[in-house]
């Protein structure tokens, strides 16, 4: 089985999502980090987790987390990426290919440039909310942007076709050790795969 576009699933902190994603391929899975979330995941449960999958690429998901904590952090673990909110202070002092996420387009249009004066450092940008406004500030060769779900899947498909976009998901808390629903991952998922 293999998936029509790329896939981004963020916010993972349990074995259970962490292991679905991998065996459904995609492409990149990350794990909420964030000193101000309620959700982040320990170093000792990472790489329990990390142990289990194979094929993604790992990526540390610090939001708005400092400099400081970044740091700290990315001493003590392995990762393929890390991810940050939008800001040009924190992309300029961090050293590792990045990702940058936008969450307020209007962070974005105060500082338009950010992602072309950096773009020997970002990997990928991920858009919380994405309107055909954004293109032009995204868009650059060899820099891949993943939205996430618009409100109906038709509308979303049209402008992952449209702008040859990859998509970005979210990873949920388990109801309990072992027990997970999938209802949300797995029915994009199945809409998009490509059975072998």
């Amino acid at each position: 089985m293999y998936l029509k576009y790329f896939v981004y699933v963020s916010s993972v902190n349990n074995l259970s999502d962490a292991r679905y994603c991998s065996g459904m391929f995609v492409d990149y899975i990350g794990f909420d980090f964030d000193q101000n979330s309620k959700n982040k995941i320990s170093i000792d449960n990472f790489k329990e987790i990390k142990n289990w999958i194979n094929g993604p690429k790992i990526v540390a998901e610090f939001a708005d987390s400092s400099i400081t904590y970044i740091e700290e952090f990315m001493s003590k673990i392995e990762v393929d990426y890390l991810s940050i909110n939008y800001s040009s202070e924190k992309i300029k002092k961090i050293d590792k290919n990045c990702i940058v996420n936008i969450s307020d387009k209007n962070i974005m249009r105060q500082n338009p440039k950010l992602i072309e004066e950096n773009i020997n450092k970002i990997k990928l940008v991920t858009i919380d909310d994405f309107d055909d406004s954004m293109i032009d500030f995204v868009k650059y060769e060899g820099i891949d942007v993943f939205i996430e779900c618009k409100k109906s899947f038709l509308d979303t498909e049209k402008m992952l076709k449209r702008y040859d976009l990859g998509l970005k998901l979210s990873g949920s808390n388990e109801l309990r050790p072992g027990y997970k629903d999938y209802n949300n991952i797995s029915d994009i998922l199945d809409k998009i795969s490509i059975p072998t």
